[in-house]
């Protein structure tokens, strides 16, 4: 699971969500710094996360560079929403994870009426058959449900007590 980089040890992670679920005051950013933190911690080793807001500068060629950080990494975190399963960006990304069989850690982030899947209406769009058809993997996956939490301080104790839980897992 650790890639190496000289004689240095690290953990590459991918950090999937639906921007329209990170408005000020950045939520999601939050919770995404204090899970950094405390895998590194779990860990004993650095962690290099990619987040688009952090890992996208002014003049990349961003779905390319965006691919080339799912393909790369060890551990895919998404963080499951109606928005998430909304973005056709989102599931592209799930699908670049799942093509690489990359590592996934999926995070219940708000309640999905609708299920965990996507459901984009091009019927005619073979592209779109396969976003709709590869999201569904994530119903068969084990997430962790941090709906109750949401709201929470990022930095509260019962917040980096599910991220030590979910940590500890991965570590």
């Amino acid at each position: 699971m650790l890639c190496t980089f000289g004689e240095h040890s690290y953990v590459k992670v991918f950090w999937s969500y639906a921007k329209r679920d990170d408005p000020k005051p950045h939520n999601v950013t939050l919770l995404r710094e204090s899970f950094e933190s405390v895998l590194g911690q779990c860990l004993g080793e650095d962690v290099d996360l990619f987040q688009d807001k952090t890992g996208l500068n002014w003049g990349d060629a961003w779905r390319k560079k965006l691919e080339t950080e799912v393909a790369s990494s060890n551990i895919f975190v998404c963080i499951l929403s109606p928005s998430y399963f909304n973005s056709k960006m989102c599931i592209q990304e799930l699908v670049w994870a799942i093509d690489n069989k990359v590592r996934l850690y999926p995070i219940l982030y708000r309640a999905c009426p609708k299920g965990l899947k996507s459901n984009f209406s091009e019927k005619s769009d073979s592209h779109v058959e396969i976003l709709n058809e590869k999201s569904v993997i994530i119903s068969e996956t084990q997430y962790e449900d941090f709906t109750k939490l949401r709201n929470e301080d990022k930095n509260s104790p019962v917040v980096l007590a599910f991220l030590d839980k979910i940590c500890e897992q991965i570590a």
